[in-house]
C-alpha cells in the first residue's frame, strides 16, 4: 500500500502536473504574443548592434573600442566607483537597520511571541502590526530606486545623499520581506522549549529564533549589497552622485570610450565585490 502511493505521489503524468504545465505553457504563448517577442526581429537586427558598438566609421571616436586610457580621467572614474561603493555601504546598513526589528513584526510566528494572548484585542493589536508592516515593505521595495532617487533629490538636493536614502528604502522593503519568511521558516521546536522554560519574549527570540536565521540572514544581507552596488552606479542618472554620473554625461555626449572604460570599472568592483561577498557567506553560513 505504501509502496503504491509512492509511486502515485512520484508519477511525473499526474493529472495536477500536466494541468500546472498546460497553464504554464498558455502564460509563456500569452505573453511572448501580448509583449509582441521576436526572435526574427532579433537575428535580422543583430548587424546593427555590431555597427553600434563598433562605431561609425564617418565619425571618430564614435565607436566603444578600446577604451579610453586618460590616466587622470581614469582615476576620477576610479574614485567616483569608490563613492558608489560607499552609498552601498550606508544604504545597506540604514536598510538593514531598518528592516531587521521590522522583520519580527511582519512575522507571525515572531509576532505571537511578542504580543502574546488569545483574547480578541491581542489578535487585533498583531493583524494591525502584521499588515501595517508588510504593507510598508510592500510600497518601499515597488517604487523603484530611481523613482525614489528623483523625490529625495527633490528634497536635499543633488548629490550622494539622495541616492543613499534612495537605496535604503528600497532595499528596507525588500530585506522586510525576506528576513521575514525566513523568520517564519525558523524551526518551532526549540522556541517551544525555550517558551516552556517561562523565558520571555525577547530572550526566546534571541536564543531561539535568530541562530536560526543568522545564516539566511547574512546571505540575504550580501546579496542585497551586491544588488545596491550595481543600483547606485545607475542612480547619478538622476544626479543622485557615484560614478552613474560620469555614465550619463559620457552616454548623453556619445563619448563612448569613455563609457567602455567606465563600464569596466564597474564590471571589475561587482566582481570584487561579489568575490568579497562569498568569502563572508563562506565565513557566516
Amino acid at each position: 500500500m505504501l509502496l503504491a502511493e509512492i509511486k502515485r505521489q512520484t508519477n511525473p503524468f499526474r493529472a495536477y502536473n500536466i494541468v500546472m504545465c498546460a497553464v504554464f505553457l498558455v502564460v509563456i504563448l500569452w505573453s511572448w504574443k501580448a509583449t509582441q517577442m521576436s526572435i526574427g526581429a532579433l537575428l535580422d537586427g543583430w548587424q546593427n548592434m555590431l555597427v553600434y558598438i563598433g562605431g561609425n566609421p564617418e565619425i571618430e571616436g564614435s565607436g566603444f573600442f578600446p577604451p579610453a586610457v586618460n590616466v587622470p580621467r581614469t582615476t576620477r572614474y576610479m574614485l567616483s566607483m569608490l563613492e558608489t561603493v560607499q552609498m552601498a555601504v550606508l544604504a545597506l546598513i540604514l536598510s538593514v537597520v531598518i528592516a531587521f526589528p521590522l522583520a519580527f513584526l511582519a512575522s507571525r510566528n515572531t509576532l505571537e511571541i511578542i504580543i502574546p494572548g488569545e483574547r480578541p484585542f491581542f489578535a487585533l493589536i498583531r493583524k494591525i502590526l502584521y499588515t501595517s508592516i508588510r504593507f510598508f515593505g510592500n510600497l518601499s521595495r515597488s517604487i523603484n530606486e530611481l523613482v525614489w532617487a528623483l523625490i529625495f533629490v527633490s528634497a536635499v538636493g543633488l548629490g550622494p545623499m539622495p541616492g543613499i536614502l534612495a537605496l535604503g528604502i528600497h532595499t528596507s522593503g525588500v530585506l522586510i520581506k525576506l528576513f521575514s519568511e525566513g523568520i517564519e521558516n525558523a524551526q518551532q521546536e526549540p522556541i517551544a522549549a525555550l517558551m516552556a522554560t517561562g523565558a520571555g519574549s525577547i530572550k526566546v527570540i534571541r536564543y531561539a529564533v535568530i541562530p536560526q536565521i543568522t545564516p539566511f540572514l547574512v546571505s540575504m544581507t550580501l546579496y542585497r549589497f551586491e544588488s545596491d552596488v550595481r543600483s547606485a552606479t545607475i542612480l547619478g542618472f538622476t544626479g543622485a552622485g557615484g560614478i552613474g554620473v560620469y555614465l550619463y554625461d559620457k552616454l548623453r555626449s556619445y563619448e563612448n570610450h569613455d563609457v567602455t572604460t567606465i563600464l569596466i570599472i564597474i564590471i571589475l568592483t561587482v566582481a570584487a565585490v561579489d568575490r568579497l561577498s562569498a568569502v563572508f557567506r563562506k565565513r557566516y553560513t
